[in-house]
């Protein structure tokens, strides 16, 4: 899984690059919707791993995510903030994530 979750994002890179070079409101659109079709793939693999998810040790304050779950995690949370940045810059509030 965590190995699907780096392609995943790689996927979401591309689709960012490419409205970055494309900037019309068809491909912002097709952009969220890959976007949160991502989420939701990356959603399932964070509540669907069956591997550990926290180390044997403890720190007071600290989330012991082993390495693979820290990926999948890692990644959803990113690619949620991501969508929505994409939400804020479709409704006109923030184009910051393609405002150069």
């Amino acid at each position: 899984m965590p190995f699907m979750a780096v392609i995943a994002d790689l996927v979401a890179v591309g689709f960012y690059l490419l409205q970055a070079q494309t900037p019309t409101p068809a491909m912002f659109t097709m952009g969220i919707v890959v976007q949160a079709l991502i989420t939701l793939l990356l959603l399932i693999f964070t509540f669907g791993y069956k591997g550990p998810h926290r180390l044997s040790f403890f720190r007071a304050g600290y989330v012991n995510f082993t390495f693979r779950y820290g990926i999948i995690a890692g990644s959803m949370v990113i690619n949620a903030l991501i969508l929505f940045m994409y939400f804020l810059n479709i409704t006109g509030r923030n184009t910051i994530i393609f405002g150069g």
